[in-house]
C-alpha cells in the first residue's frame, strides 16, 4: 500500500535555496505525494518563483501567509491543509534523498507505528551553495521513548522525521517558542506514549551555511533551553535535570559577560560533560566563543537582560 504523504516545505527569504529543497522533493520516488510551499511572508522573488511551479506541477500548492510569524506558525498552516496520511517537512534549506518518504512510509505501514525519523547528513555549503564537505551522523537507538528525549534532543531536525497528520493535527508546534519548537513538538508526541521509530539511513542532507539558521545563535539556543527546562523539569530525573542545567548554564555563561569564571567552574561542575561526547563537542564551542566574547569586550555590560533559571535540584 502507498498511502498520500503531505511535504510541507516552509520558506521565507530564500527563492535560490528553495529550487533545491523542491527539487529534492520533486525527484522523490514515493508515487503518491502532495507539496505544499508555505511562504512565510516572503519579500525577495519566491511567490513569482513559487506560482510558476504550480502551473509545472499539479501537486504543488502555494500558501502565502503574508507577513512573517515564524516557521512554527508556517508548518501548523501546512499541517491544517495536509490530506495525506502522513506529514513530512522540510526547511527550505536543506534537502531529501530520493528514498526519504518511500522509506519512512514503509516503516510506518510495516509497524503501524504513528512517528519516525532518519540519519542526516552534515552537508557544508560554499557561498556558491555547493557541498564542500559532508559528515555523517547516526543515532544509535532503534526507537527513542519520551524518557530518553528528556535527556537530549535524540531525534534532531524536522527536515529528519514523518508523522501521522492526526497526530501532528493534535500537537501542533508552540508558536511561542522562538528556538527549540522541533524538541517540544517530539516531546509532547511522546509524553502521549507514542515512540519514535529510528530509520538508521541517512535520508538527508541538513545543509550548513553562511547563512542565518536558528541552530547557529547561541542567544536563540539559549532562550530555547530556559523554556524547555522549565516546561519539563518535573518530568526529568535527577541526573537529566543536571545535565539540561549544566547545558543551559553554559549558555548563559557564553552570552552574559557578567557571569565570571567562578560561574563558569559551577557550570562545568555539574555533570560529567567529559564523558559525553556531544557535551564535550558543545562545551569546547561555547567556551571558545564566550572567551573570544570576552577577549573583545571585558567591559561591557550583559546584553542579556532575563533572570537566569534558579532551580534546586530535587
Amino acid at each position: 500500500m502507498n498511502p498520500l504523504v503531505s511535504c510541507i516545505i516552509t520558506t521565507h527569504n530564500r527563492a535560490d535555496l528553495l529550487k533545491n529543497a523542491l527539487r529534492s522533493v520533486r525527484e522523490q520516488t514515493h508515487p503518491y505525494l502532495e507539496i505544499f510551499i508555505v511562504d512565510d511572508g516572503s519579500e525577495d522573488q519566491t511567490p513569482e518563483i513559487c506560482q510558476a511551479w504550480t502551473r509545472e506541477d499539479s501537486r504543488i500548492r502555494y500558501i502565502r501567509v503574508p507577513y512573517p510569524k515564524g516557521a512554527n506558525h508556517a508548518r501548523n498552516v501546512g499541517i491544517s491543509h495536509a490530506n495525506g496520511k502522513y506529514i513530512a517537512f522540510l526547511d527550505d534549506d536543506d534537502e531529501w534523498m530520493a528514498d526519504k518518504i518511500k522509506t519512512q512510509a514503509e516503516v510506518l505501514e510495516r509497524t503501524q507505528e504513528s512517528f519516525t525519523f532518519c540519519s542526516k547528513y552534515l552537508a557544508y555549503t560554499n557561498e556558491q551553495h555547493q557541498v564542500v564537505k559532508r559528515k555523517l551522523s547516526v543515532e544509535p537507538r532503534d526507537v527513542v521513548r519520551y524518557e530518553d528525549l528528556l535527556t537530549f534532543n535524540w531525534i534532531g531536525e524536522t527536515s529528519k522525521i514523518m508523522v501521522l497528520t492526526s497526530l501532528a493535527r493534535e500537537v501542533r508546534f508552540d508558536e511561542n517558542l522562538t528556538s527549540a519548537q522541533d524538541y517540544d513538538f517530539y516531546l509532547r508526541i511522546l509524553k502521549r506514549g507514542y515512540i519514535a521509530v529510528n530509520v538508521k539511513e541517512p535520508l538527508v542532507d541538513i545543509n550548513i551555511h553562511s547563512g542565518p539558521r536558528i541552530s547557529t545563535s547561541t542567544t536563540a539556543k539559549y532562550k530555547g533551553q530556559r523554556k524547555i527546562i522549565l516546561k519539563y523539569y518535573n518530568d526529568m530525573s535527577k541526573e537529566q535535570k543536571r545535565r539540561q542545567l549544566h547545558h543551559y548554564r553554559m549558555l548563559e555563561w557564553s552570552r552574559n559577560t557578567l557571569r565570571n569564571n567562578v560561574y563558569l567552574k559551577k557550570a562545568l561542575s555539574l555533570y560529567p560533560w567529559w564523558k559525553d561526547w556531544v557535551l564535550l563537542k558543545r562545551n569546547t564551542k561555547i567556551m571558545m566563543q564566550g572567551f573570544l566574547m570576552r577577549f573583545h569586550a571585558r567591559r561591557a555590560v550583559g546584553t542579556y537582560t532575563e533572570e537566569p533559571v534558579r532551580m534546586k535540584l530535587k
